[in-house]
């Protein structure tokens, strides 16, 4: 999707992933455990320079590069750390329509010190227009509306994750998802968001 925005937080700021970001981003996915953990293919710097266009300008993924707020300045001074995606499978009024999110901190130095919890409320309150469901205060007023589809209801929202990435469930479980089913065959977990009701696991 196609978005100017750029979402400051306490501890990370969310701006648009530019092809100034490319070089950085392959670095990450040349790391053989990146790859694993995020079910990623290879690819060379030229096909990441393509993949960056194609998400920029597919209507159903939204990417956000996140940097890490270390002290005031200038963006050009905050460390890239990760990204933050949303991927829509349909279209919002479709009975079966899913917002798929996922996050990668791909730095380790800033593991664990509530980076990717903040990148997760400020994504997720811009995507359904809905700060106070995921404990995040409103947004700035300079932070444009979310390009169409968007907004989606929050109830769309579902994660993927690894059985044992304990880690990760944790998260999530924070932002009011549940697992709802096993995917035995991938050796996955399926969370949903449920606003803090109670989950219903499914084999």
């Amino acid at each position: 999707m196609i978005t100017d925005a750029v979402i400051r937080g306490d501890k990370v700021v969310l701006v648009p992933y530019r092809e100034e970001h490319v070089e950085k981003y392959h670095q990450w996915m040349s790391d053989p455990r990146l790859l694993r953990l995020t079910a990623s293919e290879p690819l060379t710097l030229a096909e990441e320079y393509e993949m960056q266009k194609k998400w920029r300008d597919d209507p159903d993924k939204l990417t956000f590069i996140i940097l890490a707020v270390e002290k005031e300045g200038a963006l050009s001074t905050c460390p890239m750390v990760g990204d933050v995606n949303l991927f829509l499978k349909g279209h919002p009024s479709d009975e079966d329509f899913e917002a798929e999110v996922e996050i990668m901190i791909a730095e380790s130095d800033y593991r664990r010190r509530g980076i990717a919890l903040e990148a997760l409320r400020l994504l997720l309150s811009y995507a359904t227009g809905s700060p106070s469901t995921f404990m995040c205060p409103p947004l700035l007023q300079s932070v444009p509306p979310p390009p169409k589809p968007l907004p989606i209801p929050p109830q769309s929202l579902v994660v993927r994750v690894s059985q044992d990435n304990r880690p990760s469930i944790s998260l999530f479980e924070k932002l009011q998802f549940s697992v709802v089913r096993l995917v035995r065959v991938f050796d996955e977990v399926e969370m949903r968001f449920v606003g803090g009701g109670l989950s219903t696991v499914t084999p």
